[in-house]
Formats: structure tokens, sequence, C-alpha cells
């Protein structure tokens, strides 16, 4: 069709059928605009409905079944599961939180706790424990007193048996011996149904002078109270290793509640010997925190001592052409609770820290039985110290014969992969279950390769600028969670192998007699002055070289058994000196003359004969002996002292307002420039020197930090101070106790302000807020009324 059609124009084009396309059409309010229509809602089928409902039962039971389990747990597990699922519903939602509880929880943690708890609570009712085993299965829940309550009660059961055994074996005749064994086995009987391991002190055959302490033991209160202490927390500190409390992603070596334990600890028993003292037949006293503090309970001095005897031993090696070897033993992967990233280890079965130090110590008894048959003796110090989840492995420096090396490594490499070989399918796996290192001289001394470690498991000299290699944290911060393991699960950290016995090392530093020594022999000369030098290398070799047997020993301690008898009925064999084979038993040199006993302190004597009461303390200062006025408070004599006035009580009724406000205002004056003249000034504030000793001290002892003088000053302000994760504060008693971190006062405003503000105004009300402020007076609008 064209456009010109016989001189007429074509008709337009008809108009688009409606809905063909969208009108370009510019509304004048957005409010004008058509909306879409609203769609019917799409309703579920039977069979959607159906699934819904069966999903929605299915995790009803699978939360209902996951709390379940939870309420079989310790408070301390379940109220940490429930802060994470608190957290997770705020942040994520409802259905994240019941995720880590119903997957997490129920198919990996779960299964962790319950190997734990398998190992420690009663599994099945018996006649004996019916009574006590709902208490005994909460022993981790238990507090202090509520755990004594429950050993006086296991003791009562015992002592209640123990009598009817008594009684029938009176009316049988029984002789004494078989009487005693049938209570120790009737004792034993019960005490393996709590799980406690019978005090024999690894004796086999007991005699009836033997049995004896033993059923006292078992049926004491004072007995079953530290087990049950011991026990209890044992079983909190092998929860939270298998809930994953104590690896590098939380609290590496041991959890808060251990060190902040331990801590507690240390600071009780420094309480407890500040108020003791040592007296002897005489009825002499000395200090007991001060020989606490000047023996090898100090840890300063304790790391001294095993320097010492390090360097001696690297003298000896020197000396005679040994070589040094430094070894590190690890227990399988099945006894790490977490891998070396701080995830959950699949493989692990439930081993505490203290079963896998019994398997190092099996494995090395057997190394060391094997070199024995083959004739090679090594010597040296092994150092236990635990892994991020608080597993121990062993650090060895031995020295031996060149020509023994091979040996050795072949053995011990052969003892330390023998469990769980598959394992070990490649060589980094193999150097992570056993690692040799030559000691290269040099490098460094072999004292060096072992300093770091000891100091570590101390207290941290001279590791300010060190970093552990496992957590990343300096290893000065670590030392006190290294010492708190080692305390919690009674691991012994240091142990020395070969060389003569410290204990006669001691004793001849006690003697520090050279007269008296080369009187006896001169032997036994030799090995006093060498020990009384401190020269640990000589005094080894004067006793007879660092292989030396025991009953070849130049020198050996002289026992003494004491005339009084332990609580429990046993005799007690103490150090009382030293002696010599060469001479005889019969000579032996007295290094303890007096007999020392634990006192209180007593109190000071404060009788007036003969004594200054120049700075005695004052009479309690108050309103009326605080005034200035005629016939109140200390008069001047004339003679330029103070001398007590009668004092004669105000009539404060009397007084009209005035006079009162006046007498007021200067009694508030005159307290304030008598505080202002007690107090020092800012710039002259000094710490007594006894009283910043006593600060080092516990700062050392308890926390393993040492501080300067200006940190003591900032202590003893009142200040509270961060100490590696806590904070610290300073009493007037030179102790350190633990504080609260200090709040930040923008943080208080914004909760105070969030408490006590004005609520936040929505959208909808600032909008409005806005429109009416924007309103003119000549529009007509009531601005009050709105």
């Amino acid at each position: 069709m064209t456009d010109i059609n016989r001189g007429r124009r074509a008709p337009s084009p008809p108009p688009p059928f409606p809905g063909s396309h969208e009108k370009n059409i510019t509304w004048p309010y957005w409010w004008n605009a058509p909306r879409p229509a609203v769609r019917p809602p799409e309703l579920p089928t039977y069979a959607e409905k159906h699934a819904l409902d069966r999903d929605h039962y299915e995790m009803c039971t699978a939360i209902n079944r996951a709390y379940e389990m939870l309420d079989q747990q310790p408070e301390f597990i379940r109220r940490s599961v429930m802060g994470t699922i608190t957290s997770l519903e705020h942040t994520n939602g409802a259905k994240r939180a019941n995720m880590y509880l119903t997957k997490t929880f129920v198919e990996r943690i779960f299964p962790r706790l319950d190997l734990v708890n398998a190992q420690y609570r009663l599994e099945a009712r018996t006649l004996d424990n019916v009574n006590l085993f709902w208490s005994f299965n909460k022993l981790a829940d238990l507090g202090r007193k509520e755990t004594d309550h429950l050993a006086e009660d296991i003791a009562q059961f015992i002592a209640l048996e123990l009598g009817v055994i008594s009684e029938s074996s009176a009316a049988d005749n029984l002789n004494d011996f078989k009487t005693a064994l049938a209570m120790y086995r009737r004792a034993a009987e019960i005490t393996r149904g709590f799980r406690q391991p019978v005090p024999t002190k690894g004796k086999k055959n007991l005699t009836l002078e033997d049995m004896t302490p033993v059923i006292s033991r078992m049926f004491s209160p004072k007995w079953w109270q530290n087990r049950l202490r011991r026990y209890s927390a044992m079983w909190r500190e092998h929860l939270r290793i298998a809930f994953g409390q104590v690896s590098k992603k939380d609290t590496p070596y041991a959890s808060k509640n251990a060190v902040g334990d331990w801590r507690e600890q240390k600071r009780r028993t420094r309480e407890f010997l500040k108020g003791m003292e040592l007296e002897d037949e005489e009825g002499n006293r000395i200090s007991l925190i001060e020989k606490f503090d000047h023996s090898v309970a100090n840890p300063a001095i304790r790391r001294c001592e095993l320097m010492n005897r390090i360097r001696g031993f690297e003298n000896i090696c020197e000396q005679q052409g040994y070589v040094g070897e430094f070894y590190t033993m690890t227990a399988p992967s099945k006894y790490h609770a977490t891998n070396k990233h701080g995830h959950r280890n699949p493989k692990w079965e439930g081993a505490s820290p203290a079963d896998t130090q019994k398997y190092l110590r099996r494995t090395w008894a057997a190394i060391r039985a094997k070199l024995a048959r083959d004739g090679i003796s090594i010597f040296g110090i092994r150092v236990a110290e635990p892994h991020h989840d608080a597993t121990p492995h062993w650090h060895m420096l031995m020295f031996m014969k060149p020509e023994h090396v091979g040996a050795v490594r072949e053995v011990m490499q052969g003892y330390v992969t023998k469990e769980d070989e598959h394992e070990l399918v490649n060589a980094r796996a193999r150097k992570a279950r056993f690692c040799v290192e030559a000691i290269d001289p040099e490098k460094g001394s072999a004292t060096g390769y072992i300093a770091k470690y000891i100091s570590k498991n101390i207290d941290g000299y001279a590791l300010d600028d060190e970093i552990d290699d496992e957590t990343k944290k300096p290893l000065k911060d670590v030392a006190a969670s290294v010492s708190a393991w080692a305390a919690r699960w009674r691991i012994r950290q240091f142990q020395f192998i070969g060389g003569a016995p410290v204990t006669v090392y001691r004793e001849l530093r006690m003697m520090a007699d050279h007269e008296t020594a080369i009187g006896l022999s001169i032997e036994f000369a030799a090995v006093h002055d060498a020990a009384d030098f401190g020269h640990w290398d000589e005094y080894v070799n004067a006793q007879g070289g660092p292989f030396v047997r025991r009953e070849n020993l130049i020198v050996r301690n002289w026992y003494e058994t004491n005339e009084a008898l332990s609580p429990y009925g046993e005799e007690v064999i103490r150090i009382r000196g030293v002696y010599t084979p060469l001479v005889g038993i019969d000579c032996p040199i007295i290094t303890r003359a007096k007999q020392w006993k634990i006192v209180r302190k007593q109190a000071v004597d404060l009788g007036l004969s003969g004594v200054d009461l120049k700075g005695a303390p004052a009479p309690s200062r108050s309103s009326v002996n605080n005034c200035t006025g005629p016939g109140i408070g200390p008069q001047d004599d004339g003679t330029g002292s103070s001398m007590a006035m009668p004092l004669t009580i105000a009539d404060f009724k009397a007084m009209t307002r005035k006079e009162r406000r006046r007498a007021l205002k200067r009694i508030r004056q005159e307290t304030r420039e008598l505080r202002d003249a007690r107090r020092p000034a800012r710039a002259d504030f000094g710490v007594d020197p006894e009283m910043a000793a006593r600060m080092r001290d516990a700062a050392r002892t308890a926390l393993g930090f040492e501080l300067s003088l200006g940190e003591i000053k900032f202590l003893l302000s009142g200040h509270a101070m961060k100490i590696g994760d806590e904070y610290f504060s300073g009493r007037s008693d030179g102790e350190i106790y633990s504080a609260k971190p200090p709040t930040d006062p923008l943080k208080r405003f914004e909760k105070l302000k969030r408490r006590y503000g004005p609520p936040p105004e929505s959208e909808r009300a600032a909008i409005l807020r806005q429109y009416f402020e924007n309103l003119k007076p000549e529009d007509g609008i009531d601005h009050s009324q709105i």
C-alpha cells in the first residue's frame, strides 16, 4: 500500500491492541502508577506438606535427643555449648544453631566426651556404691566442700565394713595377719570400685607391717579428700581437652581454669609459709618462707642447679671424648586430642596426658633395658613438655661413646616407631615421631640445645624475644601454663639419667667443712670439696664417673628412722647425713644436726615495760578528738610536745546553724590538711624495699613474670596491669591478686545510653519529624501541638 493513492492520503494505522506493549507514560506521583496484580498464594500439595511435616518432626526429635545428650555432661560443658548456640542464633539464625547442636555436638563432640567420661564415672551400681553412685558421677561438678563430704562418706563406709570384719574375725579367733589380710582385701575392693588405686607404693608382697598403713589410708577421710580433689580436677581438665578448649585455637597447654587454680594454689602456699616458722629442740625459730625461697623450691634456684648439672655433664663429655645427641620422642597419633592445626583428631582414643606419659615411660624402660643387654651406657637429661593440646613429648640430651652412636639411634628409633608403625608412610611422619640431631660444637654447646626447654618449663627466664613454635606466642608468657600442666597431671618434667645422685650433692653442700671431710678420708674429701664449690663434673668424677653404679658410690646418704610414726602408723625414714663405705656406715657425718618442726608464727610481744611506743598506732580519729578548739584535742604544754587535755564534748544542739557550718568546715579542712601531709608527694612516691622484694618474689613464683620498680609502683597505686592474658593488681601485703580488666569509659557510656537513654526512632518517625521541622509558620501549623 503506497502513501499516495489517486491524490488521496492513506488512512492512519489503527491503534495497537491493548497490552501489546508498555505505554511510556509519566505519572505525576509514584503512588498513582498502576501496580502488578497480586497473585494468589501457591498452596503446597499433600506430598509436599507431608514431607515438610516429616522433616520438622525429625528435626524436633534430633534436637530433643541432642539436649538429652547435653544434659548428661557437666555444667561447664553445657554452659559452653549453650553459649555457642546462643551466639550462632543471634548471628546466623536458629537453623544454623540447630545444625551445630544436632551435627557438630552430637556427631563430633559428644563421642569424644563420652570416651573421657567412661574413664572416670561409675558405669554400674553395686552394693558398695549404690548410696554414693550419683554423687561420685557428679564429681566434675562438685565444689571443694561437696567433694570433701563425699570423701568423708566413703571413708566412713569403709570404716563400717572394716568394723564388721573385725567383729567376725574376733568371733572366729583369727590371728592378726589373717584379720589384716581380710581388712585389706575388703578395703581394696571398695577403693578400686571407686576407681582409685590402692596405696601400696608399688609393693607386691605385703607383710603385716606393710598392710597396716595401707588400710589406715583407705579409711582416712584426709586421704580420700586428696584423692577425690585430684581426681575431679583431672576429670574436668580431660573433658576440656576433649571439647577442644585446650589447643592453639583456645588456650594452649592448659585450660584457663587449670592455670588459675595453679596460681591460686601458689598464692595460698606462700600465705601458709608466711604464717609458719621452723622451730628446733631448743626453741630457736627461723622464718619458713625464707628457707623456702633459698631452697630448690624457688624456681630461679632450681633452674640454676639444673643448668649447672647439664654444664657439668658437658664438661665430662669434652674431657673424656664423648659425643652428644639430641633426641625428640613423640607419641602416636591416637594419643593426640587435636592435630597441629588445632582441629579435632579423629584418631584420638581418649588418652589423657598422664596416659601418654605412661606410654613414653614404658617405651624408655624398654630402650634402657635393651641398651643394658647390649652393654651400652649413656647419660644425660630428659625434659617432658606438652604439645599445644597438652599431649606430652620428650626432649633428651644424651652423651655416649662415639662408637655407640649408631647403635643407640637404631635401638631408640626401633622402639619409638614400633607402635602404629603403619602411620609412618614417609620421612616427614617418621621425623615427627622420632627426631635425631647430632650436637655440633660449631653451632653451639650442648647446654644451649636444652637451655630453652628448661627455662620454658620453669619460669621463662631469658626468653623475652623467643617465640613458641606451636602457639606462636612468647615463650615467657606460656611458662605459667606449662607449669600448671605439669602440676595438674603430676608429670615429672626433668629427669637426669646416669651420673651421681643429686641428694648426696646437696647434703655435702650443707656440710661445708673441709677439715672434717679430710679427716674422714681423702676420697671423701675430694667428693665433698667438689660439691662444696659447685663443680658438678668434678663431683661426678670423684664419685666414680658418669656410669657409676649405686653400690660403687664413694659417698652415700645416711638415713635414720624417727621415733614418731606417721599419721598412718608407719615408720618415717629421713636423711640425717652422709657416710662413705670406705670407712663404714657406723661412722656417718651428720649434716642435719637439728630436728625442726613447723609451728605457727608467734605474735609480736607488745609489752609496755621498757618499750618505746614512738610510732605506735594512735587512737581512732573522730569529730570529737580531732577538734582543735579550747579544751578539745591535744594541747601545747609549753615544751613543744602535745599533751592530752581532758576532753569536753561540744554541745552541737546549742550552736546556731551558722556556728555548726563553721565548725564542720574547720573539721573538714583540718582533716584534708592532715591527709595531704601524711600522703607522700607524687614526685617522691617510693616503695619499701622489702615490699618490692615480696612483690617480685610473688610475681616470679606464681606468675613467672619479673616486675620492674615502675610496674610495682603502678600495681601499688591501685591500678590493674595485664600480664599475659589476665589482669592483676597489688596490695599492701606484698601479694598479687587477680583483678577485673579496666572498663572502657566509652563502652560504659554507650551501654548506659542504650539502657537508660531514649529509644532509637524509626525511619518513618524520622521522616515525619524532618517534614514538620521544614514547615513554615505561615503554613498554619501549630508546632506546639505537633
